[in-house]
């Protein structure tokens, strides 16, 4: 078999490994009162998430939003993750005060994890929240999973739990913001397959000048499983912040940073994107937050990859032509121009916006050219060349 038929075989089969029919995805909104009578109406809802078309991982990602956010605010990563195999739970929990508004000048030094702790818990430890065991996290995720047995029982939700305990083992946690250091909180006493953290943790004493003391708690769950996605520029928390913790909870490999890089990062656990988005809190969304996660030319999610590559599973192929062709484009990122040179004659090309908005195109007839960016404003770009072959596509960064 030809070296080209290899790669054509090993692509289509990857793809049809990995592949289930997204439109058969079954999303449900469920209110926490109706999981348990104890817990007070609440306009906003958990939502919940599960493909049958897909081949189950029996794996559960329980996700949680950031500060005043609501599950229906961050759709598109739980359904990525459904589309791949996992049961995902989204939930609404206590939220409308952040770890580091209530504890960034408390004199307590343990007020960040005394915070969460009551959160997660339940356990009166913390003066600056009041959440009962009720309304506390491990409750309401408990009792959703009950829900979720009850009312879908083919769905298989039941494999998750037994009475009151969770299978923290078939657990990935993962949470944007205050949710992600939840999170990591959590995993600090239950044994969870992952830790996903997206633009956090953000807990910082300016009395001490340190970053949170939890981080350096000895956790059950192994140092190898922590895995976090943030943004350089993020303007809620400081990235110093976010990455001395990640440091503390002994994240592994060096940061690295995935504009313009593919799938799988160095191996890296520690991601992050040093593109700066224009709007309010829009770097520090950007990384899992729907309104703020920027789109590509084809109306998808820029960071899936990213996310396929945290969550554990196979990033999305590259196709046969990417295989074939070697593209080397430098120096990148570039700040005023881009050598590209191609083992294939390049008949034109083009570069499009993280929008997917075509800003320039050019004839070009040769396999070795120069591109004056200098013009272009600082971000992501897409460079798409055209061969007698096919379409080739490669991200770079103008800075």
């Amino acid at each position: 078999m030809s070296n080209l038929l290899i790669i054509i075989f090993l692509a289509l089969s990857t793809t049809v490994l990995s592949q289930c029919d997204t439109n058969a995805i079954i999303i449900d909104q469920v209110r926490a009162s109706d999981t348990d009578g104890n817990i007070p109406f609440e306009l906003a809802q958990h939502y919940t998430f599960y493909n049958p078309n897909c081949t189950p991982r029996n794996v559960l990602l329980v996700h949680m939003v950031g500060t005043f956010a609501s599950p229906y605010q961050s759709v598109l990563f739980p359904k990525h993750a459904a589309n791949n195999g996992f049961h995902v739970l989204s939930l609404k929990y206590i939220n409308g005060q952040s770890a580091q508004t209530a504890c960034g000048n408390s004199n307590d030094i343990d007020c960040h994890y005394k915070f969460r702790k009551e959160i997660i818990e339940g356990e009166d430890l913390s003066p600056e929240t009041n959440v009962d065991s009720v309304n506390s996290i491990q409750n309401r995720l408990i009792r959703l999973l009950e829900y979720m047995e009850t009312n879908y029982p083919m769905q298989n939700w039941s494999q998750f739990f037994t009475g009151d305990s969770i299978h923290w083992n078939q657990v990935i946690l993962s949470g944007h913001s205050q949710g992600g250091g939840h999170a990591a909180v959590m995993a600090i006493d239950r044994p969870v397959q992952r830790v996903i953290m997206f633009a956090s943790p953000n807990d910082y004493s300016h009395t001490y000048s340190q970053v949170a003391g939890w981080t350096n708690l000895p956790h059950v769950t192994q140092d190898s499983a922590y895995f976090c996605f943030n943004n350089l520029y993020d303007q809620v928390a400081d990235y110093a912040w976010q990455y001395g913790a990640t440091q503390n909870l002994g994240v592994a490999g060096d940061s690295t940073n995935i504009d313009g890089d593919h799938c799988p990062f160095e191996t890296s656990h520690n991601l992050y994107s040093g593109t700066d988005f224009t709007g309010t809190l829009s770097n520090h969304g950007s990384v899992v937050h729907d309104s703020n996660v920027p789109m590509d030319g084809n109306g998808e999610p820029l960071y899936k990859n990213v996310w396929s590559y945290l969550l554990g599973i196979d990033c999305l192929p590259l196709s046969v032509l990417e295989e074939e062709l070697n593209v080397e484009i430098y120096p990148n990122p570039s700040e005023s121009s881009l050598s590209v040179k191609v083992n294939a004659q390049v008949n034109d090309c083009e570069i499009s916006n993280i929008l997917g908005e075509k800003v320039r195109s050019s004839v070009i007839n040769d396999n070795v050219f120069n591109i004056d960016v200098s013009d272009l404003p600082n971000g992501i770009y897409t460079l798409k060349i055209s061969t007698e072959t096919g379409v080739y596509q490669k991200r770079f960064i103008k800075k």
